[in-house]
């Protein structure tokens, strides 16, 4: 059977992309028994919730398993962020560009970063897949969305909220695992969106009349969708899912290797200028007041900053 995980990375931050990741595996059943035996033998070689196994500043263990699913999915190791955006980008590299304003490209593009970028070692990586092969998971496929902060506040302006920007990449990447499966039906497991509960209203290329079922506890909602298979939102799924974790995973160090590229662009022409996360820190606040003038004088638009 295929056993698809989504999950997003970035949802909350001030700057850098909101990223959804969608990894698809080959199993042979997944009843709870199986679901809990995968999970334990996940958080021994390091896979879980990226939250714990790969905050800022720590991606070691996320990149060496990131480039690992990669060259075992296409038979080669990326050599650079570009390499790796065409072969994960749902959209690939080129149409990533394609939307930048030219004042604004700079500061996501002209910096090229080798990988890996985090001192990660694609040998552990190689190592935890082999883990899960000997227990009878196989990688099927792996997809990204990446959406950079202008194109946030671009669908922010027509959708509303950052739940309902996340909520259509989900959809997209949910579309995608359905069209790469050929006619099987696929279980697939997403990390919960904001507080929705009734998803059903949201959906916005999921048709109406293909969902059904729904089934509400206070850990999941679940539907039935037809053409697709069984969807299921569910609260900490990064953490008790075993695609859900490599999804997350896979997604985070697509975040990092965003803000790394951009921290290097502003501290090539203002060094002294703080590293930050992009999240609601101290770090990222020092660092949106100090680089404002910069930002100014290079016609960095704001819309493409921060969001």
């Amino acid at each position: 059977m295929l056993l698809v995980g989504v999950d997003e990375n970035g949802l909350g931050p001030r700057l850098g992309p909101l990223i959804a990741t969608m990894v698809s595996l080959e199993v042979a059943s997944y009843e709870r028994p199986q679901r809990a035996r995968l999970q334990r033998v996940a958080a021994r070689v390091g896979i879980g919730d990226s939250k714990q196994t790969s905050a800022f500043g720590h991606m070691r263990v996320a990149e060496g398993l990131a480039l690992a699913i990669m060259e075992s999915l296409h038979g080669k190791l990326p050599r650079n962020v570009d390499e790796l955006l065409d072969l994960l980008e749902l959209d690939g590299s080129e149409l990533l560009r394609a939307g930048c304003p030219d004042r604004s490209r700079a500061q996501c593009w002209s910096f090229e970063v080798s990988l890996p970028a985090f001192d990660g070692d694609v040998a552990e990586g190689r190592a935890q897949l082999a883990r899960l092969r000997k227990h009878g998971v196989h990688l099927h496929a792996a997809r990204s969305i990446v959406t950079c902060a202008g194109r946030m506040n671009e669908q922010l302006r027509q959708l509303g909220s950052r739940s309902s920007v996340d909520l259509a990449m989900f959809e997209r990447l949910v579309l995608a695992a359905a069209s790469a499966s050929g006619d099987a039906e696929l279980e697939i497991v997403l990390g919960m969106v904001g507080g929705i509960r009734d998803y059903e209203r949201y959906f916005s290329l999921l048709s109406p009349e293909s969902v059904s079922d729904a089934q509400r506890t206070k850990q999941a909602v679940s539907y039935r969708v037809a053409g697709v298979g069984s969807l299921s939102f569910e609260i900490d799924a990064d953490a008790r899912h075993l695609p859900v974790a490599l999804a997350s995973m896979v997604g985070k160090y697509v975040r990092e290797l965003g803000m790394e590229r951009q921290n290097r662009f502003y501290a090539h022409h203002q060094p002294s200028l703080p590293q930050p996360s992009g999240y609601y820190d101290p770090v990222t606040r020092s660092f949106i007041e100090q680089s404002r003038r910069l930002r100014t004088r290079l016609g960095i638009v704001d819309d493409c900053f921060e969001r």
